[in-house]
């Protein structure tokens, strides 16, 4: 019998979501194209972790961290998210060309 895979549903931080939303209406008014290309990568990028959180590397700039905050970038766009025991939610979202900063 095949083994069921079972989709984490992803929440959104609520301020990390308008940042997000902020940003791509900065890349749109310059192009239009490539913001939509962002939002069609993350949403696939989403897609992954929903099924296999592990798939992207722990997160560096977080103290402390037990592997269980994770990070992928799309285009210069850095998200990092966290792996609880029901659901994954999008904590940060920062341009990747910013200075690091741990947290």
């Amino acid at each position: 019998m095949a083994k069921k895979i079972i989709e984490l549903p992803i929440e959104w931080d609520i301020n990390e979501k308008e940042r997000f939303k902020e940003i791509i209406q900065s890349i749109k008014k310059r192009s239009p194209f490539l913001a939509q290309r962002i939002k069609d990568d993350v949403k696939k990028n989403l897609n992954i972790i929903k099924k296999n959180p592990l798939i992207f590397e722990a997160d560096e700039l977080k103290i402390n961290n037990d592997k269980s905050y994770r990070k992928f970038n799309v285009i210069h766009i850095r998200f990092v998210y966290k792996i609880d025991d029901d659901k994954i939610i999008i904590a940060r979202v920062r341009y990747s060309t910013s200075e690091p900063i741990e947290y």
